[in-house]
């Protein structure tokens, strides 16, 4: 028998293929665009390497609860919104993965 909290809300049709900004490219966006800081000393603000920072730049790091709270520390954007933008990049790029939905109640 399917749960009645099942039918209670409407199913949203929001295509997860939309596309999702990397957080590097929110981060260039958001924050060094209105910054005149270097990438090294952003770096030594938030307690990593320049290297490391320069991958997360360049799209190659992703965003952990550890380096959203330190990116958090340097924008005032809360590691929850860090997070979430890289949920919806991952949920983006695995779109086409998705298997065909098929209801676990019936």
């Amino acid at each position: 028998m399917t749960p009645s909290f099942v039918f209670q809300s409407d199913a949203t049709d929001r295509s997860e293929s939309l596309y999702r900004p990397k957080p590097s490219d929110v981060f260039k966006r958001r924050c060094l665009s209105k910054t005149d800081k270097k990438h090294p000393e952003i770096a030594e603000l938030m307690g990593i390497s320049a290297k490391h920072f320069s991958r997360f730049i360049n799209g190659h790091v992703r965003v952990s609860i550890e380096f959203a709270r330190k990116l958090e520390s340097v924008t005032n954007i809360s590691a929850g919104a860090w997070l979430h933008y890289q949920m919806q990049y991952d949920l983006y790029e695995t779109a086409d993965d998705v298997l065909p939905k098929r209801s676990m109640f019936g």
